[in-house]
C-alpha cells in the first residue's frame, strides 16, 4: 500500500513539474519589475528609477541581478511589449519623458544618466542572456533564455528584440 501511496505522489510531482514548464514555453516567465521614487497617484511617470527585475512565480521573487543599462533595456521591452529593432529603442531612450527624465525624483541625482543606443543594444542582449542563464540554473528552472528574451531576424535582414514574458510592474514610494 505505501509503494502506490510513493508512487501516486511521483506522478502527480511530474504531472506538476510538465504542466509548469509547457505554462512557461507557451507564456514566459512571470517577472517583477521594481519602480522607486515613485510619485503617488501616477503610474510609470518620469523621474521614477528602475530598483530592480526579478524572477516572478516562485516562492520568493529572485532577482536577476541587472546592470543600470540591462534594467533601461529591459524595462523599454517591458512597457512596449512590441518586437522593437536597436534603432527604435534608441528612439524611445531619447524621446520617451519616463527615459528622458529618469531618477530624477531621487535626491542627490545625476543629471547625466547613460542610456542604450542601437550599437549597444546587441550587446547588453548577450549580457541579459548571460545573466538570465546563471539565474534560471540557480533557481532550477530548464529554459533557454533566448526563448525569453527574443531575437528575431526579420525578411529584410533586421533584428527584433521582444519579451516573452508575464510583466507585474511594482511601485515604491520613497
Amino acid at each position: 500500500m505505501n509503494n502506490k501511496l510513493q508512487f501516486t505522489q511521483l506522478v502527480e510531482e511530474v504531472d506538476f513539474r510538465l504542466t509548469h514548464r509547457r505554462h512557461l514555453r507557451a507564456r514566459g516567465v512571470h517577472m517583477i519589475v521594481t519602480h522607486s521614487y515613485h510619485i503617488p497617484g501616477t503610474l510609470c511617470a518620469p523621474g521614477e528609477m528602475i530598483e530592480d527585475i526579478a524572477l516572478g512565480g516562485l516562492p520568493e521573487p529572485c532577482s536577476l541581478g541587472l546592470s543600470h543599462m540591462s534594467l533601461l533595456l529591459m524595462d523599454c521591452l517591458c512597457r512596449y511589449r512590441l518586437p522593437l529593432i536597436a534603432q527604435r529603442i534608441e528612439q524611445i531612450m531619447n524621446t520617451d519623458p519616463f527615459y528622458i527624465h529618469y531618477a530624477s525624483n531621487r535626491i542627490g541625482r545625476n543629471q547625466c544618466v547613460a542610456r542604450p543606443d542601437r550599437k549597444s543594444v546587441r550587446i547588453y542582449v548577450r549580457r541579459i542572456w548571460k545573466q538570465m542563464e546563471r539565474v534560471f540554473r540557480d533557481v532550477g528552472i530548464n529554459l533557454d533564455p533566448c526563448g525569453v528574451l527574443l531575437s528575431e531576424v526579420t525578411d529584410s535582414n533586421t533584428v527584433t528584440y521582444r519579451l516573452k514574458a508575464t510583466i507585474e510592474l511594482v511601485h515604491i514610494e520613497c
